[in-house]
């Protein structure tokens, strides 16, 4: 019996330590086990600074570490220049009902996003690891973060056109979801989504409720289904990082932690829920096989 282990997905403002906690996912969740080989892709470029930063913070050790940056692409002169000029010489209806994208054929961070993913490339070391969803609970896989998928995945749709219509963010926000869920379905490693957060408005209750910045209104709301853990990250007036499983504005969702607020950011304790698990289950697993 193979036993998934937890996926979680972190979200909070810019700023609320999220990348600066992966560093535990390299320190040993028990002292008889090995300490995980962390993979991270990256979609901002300077993630690899704060994660560097973060494992010598930690006294992690940097050769657990593997990561590779797939940033959105940004338009080139040309490009500018003809969004400029389709919008000095166009009305907003007439923008609207433009059917391509602008430079949409450049737009490959996309395909390199499901390259990386498919075969994994260290920028530290330069080898590649091979397929994320064929890694065992061994490893661990970060994506960091969706605010960078949000943008791949629109160049993906309508490349650099000003305004895209209603069908387009369908598309889009589909590619998004589609990707997350694969990557949540099938594979044996831990896995965690790193996302900003956004305020909406929930219209059965009016309340305000915080969602993780999704591609859409609706999609960040639906993603916490795929998780076993759904975590808000904050940081305090004394600049102090803290995790939290329970929150009047936001719908979060806990399995190994407990349901607390002002939980320490350190992802150990999830690793240490999964292996408690297969320690359980295996005495049964053997039985049945002698019998």
């Amino acid at each position: 019996m193979n036993l998934q282990p937890p996926s979680t997905l972190l979200m909070g403002a810019p700023g609320s330590g999220k990348t600066t906690a992966i560093a535990t996912l390299g320190l040993p969740a028990l002292p008889s086990v090995p300490p995980l080989d962390v993979f991270v892709l990256f979609t901002e470029p300077n993630g690899p600074d704060a994660l560097i930063d973060a494992v010598k913070m930690h006294g992690a050790s940097i050769e657990n570490f593997h990561w590779h940056t797939v940033a959105p692409v940004t338009p080139g002169w040309n490009a500018l220049e003809e969004m400029a000029t389709v919008v000095r010489a166009q009305s907003y209806e007439d923008i609207s009902k433009i059917k391509q994208g602008v430079g949409k054929l450049q737009m490959m961070q996309y395909m390199e996003l499901l390259r990386s993913i498919q075969n994994f490339p260290c920028d530290r070391t330069g080898q590649k690891y091979g397929d994320v969803t064929n890694w065992s609970e061994d490893r661990a896989f970060c994506f960091d973060g969706l605010s960078g998928l949000n943008m791949i995945s629109m160049a993906q749709t309508v490349g650099f056109k000003p305004s895209a219509h209603q069908g387009e963010w369908g598309i889009a926000m589909n590619l998004e979801e589609q990707l997350i869920h694969k990557i949540t379905s099938d594979r044996m490693c831990f896995f965690t989504l790193m996302a900003h957060v956004d305020k909406e408005l929930e219209e059965i209750s009016g309340r305000t409720l915080i969602t993780p910045g999704a591609l859409g209104r609706k999609l960040g709301p639906r993603l916490g289904r795929m998780f076993s853990e759904v975590v808000y990250a904050k940081r305090g007036g004394d600049a102090a990082f803290t995790w939290s499983t329970t929150d009047s504005m936001a719908d979060l969702k806990n399995r190994a932690l407990p349901v607390a607020a002002g939980l320490k950011p350190d992802f150990r304790p999830i690793v240490e829920a999964h292996l408690r698990r297969k320690a359980e289950i295996q005495p049964r697993l053997t039985s049945v096989v002698v019998e």
